[in-house]
């Protein structure tokens, strides 16, 4: 089962608080959509009105066609899956998966078929007679996963159910999670803070921030090419240099970006660390010294001072094998298009 999801002019108040504004989102049939950004920013509220849990002030809520807007929980094509897991501890994990089913009226025998098929799909078929306190965290959340899906959703909606976990294991579940969403078909919300998560899993990402939608693409678009300054800085590390945007280009500390942005005016030019490289390039930030330098696997993350900017300090991620000392004098460059420019209002 799965339907897509229509949210139109949705506004939220809590008292004086404006919690959600204005918020229109179309989510296709099947699609795999992560609601991004920080603590306070809404996502949460925004999933809590798409589940019934909360009526919203103003605006409308449609799944599969039909108005959901003001109708519970219980009767919304929707499941939700929390955290905490909330598994029943004195059940096997046979008859928490099948439980839903059982409430809906299916028979023993019937729903223990779809109960311990569902645990296969997610790994767990020789568990099936087994408590939830003899699991490790990743194999309970599993579970959870898989009662979600046993009442056969139209949209699965997941509140951060990947935080309580470690990171290996948070990274092992993002594929599973993404795997089975494709077998099944489902159409999955996820609501994350963790930028990488999301970029992991997702058909789409919807960055928010105070209330709004501040940007909704494909994760490679929203990271290379962020509708919004907020977009930019919250989707990975991000170096802020002062700019203006002239008839010319994009003036900025380190010479000329051909890009016609109208209008003339202030700007900020955004360049992300792993963007700066070492040599020649067509924008040549020039010697810069080492501050400092930390080695992360996959690459050395330095603190860069350039020459010609001793009031600047630019983050840079080099190649794992380049590990520079403080004190050492790199020179840097970067490629015009790796530059993000956005106006700042005078």
């Amino acid at each position: 089962m799965t339907a897509p999801v229509i949210l139109a002019g949705l506004n939220h108040w809590f008292g004086p608080f404006h919690a959600l504004k204005d918020i229109d989102l179309t989510i296709e049939a099947g699609e795999y959509v992560t609601l991004l950004g920080p603590s306070g920013c809404g996502k949460t509220t925004l999933l809590s009105v798409l589940g019934g849990f909360i009526d919203p002030s103003a605006g409308e809520v449609l799944i599969g066609g039909r108005d959901m807007t003001h109708v519970p929980p219980a009767k919304r094509p929707t499941t939700t899956m929390f955290q905490d897991y909330a598994l029943f501890p004195h059940m096997s994990l046979r008859d928490n998966v099948g439980f839903g089913p059982r409430m809906a009226g299916m028979g023993r025998a019937a729903r223990n078929a779809r109960a311990e098929q569902l645990l296969g799909m997610v790994g767990l078929a020789s568990e099936a007679d087994k408590r939830p306190h003899e699991l490790s965290g990743g194999q309970r959340q599993r579970v959870a996963l898989a009662r979600a899906l046993a009442v056969e959703p139209d949209v699965l909606l997941l509140d951060e159910p990947l935080g309580a976990l470690d990171l290996k294991l948070r990274r092992a579940m993002q594929d599973e999670l993404k795997s089975i969403q494709r077998q099944v078909g489902t159409t999955f919300v996820h609501v994350t803070h963790d930028q990488e998560e999301a970029m992991a899993i997702a058909d789409r990402i919807v960055v928010m921030n105070a209330g709004r939608i501040e940007d909704v693409g494909p994760p490679a678009r929203v990271y290379r090419a962020p509708a919004s300054l907020f977009a930019a800085d919250f989707m990975g590390e991000m170096n802020h240099l002062p700019a203006r945007i002239t008839v010319e280009g994009v003036e900025t500390p380190f010479g000329l970006i051909p890009q016609a942005l109208p209008p003339t005016g202030r700007a900020v030019a955004c360049l992300r660390p792993e963007a700066i490289t070492l040599g020649e390039g067509q924008v040549r930030i020039g010697p810069a010294r080492v501050r400092d330098a930390a080695f992360f696997g996959t690459h050395a993350r330095a603190h860069l001072v350039p020459d010609a900017t001793p009031d600047l300090t630019l983050v840079a991620h080099l190649p794992p094998g380049a590990m520079p000392a403080p004190g050492d004098s790199l020179d840097l460059s970067a490629a015009f298009d790796a530059f993000r420019i956005f106006p700042v209002k005078e």
